[in-house]
């Protein structure tokens, strides 16, 4: 007996019965995530009612923070409540530990399937082993639906998430996955053991890739962990997607029970790297350092027709290790540049400009390389610029589905560092839209922090208007730039600064704060030190109470600013927030 279970013989028909039961279970395992799909689709119809009702009983007066009459008493306390708890989920456990929501979505899921695994198995410790290895497996096609990076993955239509904001969710499911599969081989190894036959069924095939697949599910699991991810993200990128293709080898071979669910892993896969095929381009651009920073800048520009110049605002794409020679690579050279790849928010507007603008900060890995080839390029002067090859994956991201910003009284942008190269094409789109002029016109404030001046070099030519444009319409509202770095070039050792970034420019291109400040470009208001974020929001949300709040940048800034504005959402104020982030 082991925890009321028991090595029980059982006859033909016991085994036929058991069996049908290990068929059923991990079907409902499997078909229990449309029942969270559904959830979502009533979520989405529950909002948009609630807002519908709002919107009517809205008051004409200038003050929104006025109870409103009547039926829309009830929209008004029921959008608060929801608000309030989002926001609450939203808060971090434990720092890098995940969210209240993640643990709540972690427990609930993982005590289903725990469920269904000892649901009508009796006393029987073999059909209790078998159920952990099956319903962990049914979670397998689930577990690469969410992984799948394509804008027209079924989750994230269903969900109106990005793969971005679903990859929590596909960590949660892994960690359930291995926790299953691993109770499944520990109770087998131990009824081999305590049955004496553990000699002998080592040597077993459908034994030998069991543990195969376990031992590859091990490392693939351990490389996935946040300290090994920021460690060096290559390793883990390539491992992982190596592993996730390579495991289903073993699976397919371990037994033939799991191999539907194995097949559908399959089919995802080959859908998933045909998505990802069709949103590849090759490109021709430049490639070239940030003068007195550690940033580079890649622009490619856009001749008509061109579908990137229907790409919106603030979405990113994945920039492949670039080579500077102009032949075309081999097959295996082109494969292998396709898992060296980088997010890159696109910070232009492309219908606009007519270009690809992507910015970002060196560091190592294959930005690194970016770096030294940007070095190589511009070694013939600083005005030289000679075009490369590019291949970018895309365009990916959650802007699409931003709200039209312009119905609220107040917008503000947060960014830090490069985080502006999502925030600034956005923030053009709204200002170059929004009349000031007219009364009502929301208010937009845009705060920007950066080590140093120079960093926003980039967003300068972004700031002059394209054709046609107003030469006004970027001037009507100020970005705040707040300089939280110390003065000069950063302080290197062996060629990296201090802060663990590459430095990308020679001495003699650095300008020093004093300097740059005194001639600030005319969008420009220069801030010393860093922004009082705890204030900033307070102004926003000062006589008001429809609030949009935007940011991008590291995760101390976003969780500051969510404190913050935590406060006002309290309150009952009417808040959008988004925080983009690419952090795995």
């Amino acid at each position: 007996m082991v925890f009321g279970y028991a090595f029980i013989d059982l006859d033909d028909d016991q085994k036929r019965a058991r069996r049908a039961l290990l068929d059923f279970y991990p079907i409902v395992a499997e078909l229990s995530a449309l029942v969270v799909l559904a959830l979502f689709q009533t979520s989405f119809a529950i909002s948009w009612f609630v807002g519908k009702a709002l919107h009517q009983g809205r008051p004409k007066s200038p003050s929104f923070d006025k109870p409103s009459p009547g039926q829309s008493s009830w929209p008004r306390r029921a959008r608060r409540f929801t608000e309030g708890l989002r926001w609450s989920l939203r808060k971090p456990v434990v720092n890098n530990w995940g969210t209240r929501g993640e643990w709540v979505v972690a427990a609930v899921w993982t005590a289903w399937l725990l469920y269904l695994c000892v649901v009508k198995t009796g006393d029987d410790y073999l059909h209790l082993t078998k159920r952990f290895g099956i319903i962990g497996a049914s979670q397998l096609p689930l577990l690469y639906l969410l992984a799948m990076r394509s804008p027209y993955s079924p989750m994230q239509l269903l969900t109106r998430m990005s793969h971005e904001e679903l990859k929590a969710s596909h960590h949660i499911l892994g960690r359930i996955i291995f926790a299953l599969f691993s109770l499944h081989t520990a109770f087998y190894l131990n009824f081999f053991v305590q049955s004496g036959f553990l000699a002998k069924r080592i040597r077993d095939r459908d034994v030998i890739f069991g543990l195969v697949s376990i031992a590859l599910f091990s490392v693939l699991s351990t490389t996935a962990l946040g300290l090994l991810r920021r460690w060096n993200y290559r390793v883990f990128y390539i491992s992982h997607i190596a592993l996730a293709n390579v495991l289903v080898v073993p699976l397919f071979v371990h037994v033939t029970h799991i191999r539907p669910y194995v097949y559908q892993v399959v089919g995802v896969n080959a859908v998933h790297l045909v998505l990802r095929a069709l949103s590849r381009r090759k490109y021709r651009g430049t490639l070239k350092p940030i003068a007195g920073t550690n940033l580079i800048q890649v622009r490619i520009p856009l001749s008509t027709g061109n579908t990137a110049l229907n790409w919106k605002p603030g979405q990113h794409v994945y920039l492949s290790r670039p080579s500077s020679k102009s032949s075309s690579r081999a097959v295996w050279a082109e494969l292998g540049a396709w898992c060296q790849t980088n997010p890159f928010t696109v910070a232009s507007i492309p219908g606009r400009h007519r270009e690809l603008m992507l910015v970002a900060r060196t560091m190592n890995g294959n930005t690194k390389h970016l770096a030294s080839l940007a070095r190589t390029l511009s070694a013939d002067g600083p005005d030289e610029a000679t075009e490369i090859e590019l291949c970018l994956e895309g365009p990916y991201g959650a802007s699409t589905r931003l709200p039209n910003l312009l119905r609220f009284d107040k917008i503000l942008f947060v960014a830090g560092g490069v985080g502006a190269t999502f925030i600034m094409p956005i923030y053009r789109t709204v200002v170059e839209a929004n009349d000031f002029k007219l009364p009502g016109s929301p208010k937009v404030r845009f705060i920007w922090a950066v080590r140093k001046l120079a960093e926003t070099r980039w967003a300068l030519s972004g700031l002059r208007p394209s054709h046609g444009e107003d030469e006004g319409a970027v001037d009507r509202a100020n970005i705040e730039v707040y300089v939280t770095g110390t003065q000069g070039p950063d302080l290197q050792v062996n060629g990296v600064t201090v802060d663990g970034d590459i430095e990308m420019a020679e001495n003699e291109q650095l300008l020093s704060t004093e300097e740059q400040t005194e001639n600030p470009h005319k969008g420009l208001v220069v801030h010393n030190g860093r922004p009082k974020l705890g204030s900033i929001v307070d102004e926003a949300f000062a006589h008001t109470s429809r609030v949009a709040v935007i940011v991008c940048g590291p995760k101390t800034m976003s969780e500051q600013l969510s404190l913050a504005v935590q406060k006002w959402v309290r309150q009952g104020h009417n808040v959008y927030w988004h925080d983009e982030t690419f952090a795995w």
